[in-house]
């Protein structure tokens, strides 16, 4: 018994020492960058711990568009749709339904977006989507607390909903959380803790 509860009380101290770092995807002022212009890119975010990738995709009405961009300026992030109606560097609807989809090299939690430029007197309209969750829409700037799992190869959405006679939004940023690499091992660390436990039981 004293053995269990030696064991319960270090795996206790262990996982009372998980911690998650923060990674914040900026994508204004990003014009020149390898994605930049491209209908997709790698976003490379390098942490205190570990670097954390981001495959970035231009999306229209729905499916991958090769033949739209990734658009950042020195102020404004958005999907360009080549067309005479699209706002080049905003999330609009005039040429078809822009979205940027977003998946990661590992799974982190999405915890929030930023976004801006919403057209007063509009009622322009954009969308989040986790994985398979619910789309939520949004209608005003402002930064959007999400808090949601997504397993690496799933999506992270964004999307143009309707434009509501504005010019469309900017995307700021998106920002992300993922265990520091100290507690990627918590989970072997257990199974051994459990073999122990076990043994212990049987004397």
């Amino acid at each position: 018994m004293k053995k269990i509860m030696a064991v319960v009380l270090l795996m206790g101290a262990a996982l009372s020492g998980v911690r998650a770092e923060l990674f914040t995807f900026d994508l204004a002022n990003k014009n020149g960058t390898s994605w930049d212009g491209a209908p997709s890119g790698v976003y490379t975010n390098v942490g205190s711990g570990l670097t954390l990738e981001a495959a970035m995709f231009a999306y229209l009405n729905g499916s991958y568009s090769s033949g739209s961009q990734l658009n950042s300026t020195a102020s404004d992030f958005g999907i360009n749709a080549v067309g005479t109606r699209d706002a080049p560097s905003l999330f609009d609807t005039g040429d078809g339904q822009e979205a940027l989809w977003v998946s990661f090299n590992r799974a982190v939690t999405v915890k929030s977006i930023t976004v801006s430029s919403f057209t007063g007197g509009n009622v322009e309209t954009g969308a989040y989507q986790v994985a398979n969750g619910s789309l939520v829409n949004f209608t005003v700037s402002g930064t959007y607390t999400i808090d949601a799992a997504l397993n690496q190869g799933e999506y992270f959405k964004t999307i143009a909903v309707n434009t509501g006679g504005g010019n469309g939004w900017i995307l700021n940023s998106f920002t992300v959380s993922v265990p520091e690499p100290a507690t990627f091992g918590l989970a072997g660390f257990g199974g051994l803790m459990a073999w122990v436990i076990r043994r212990a039981s049987r004397k």
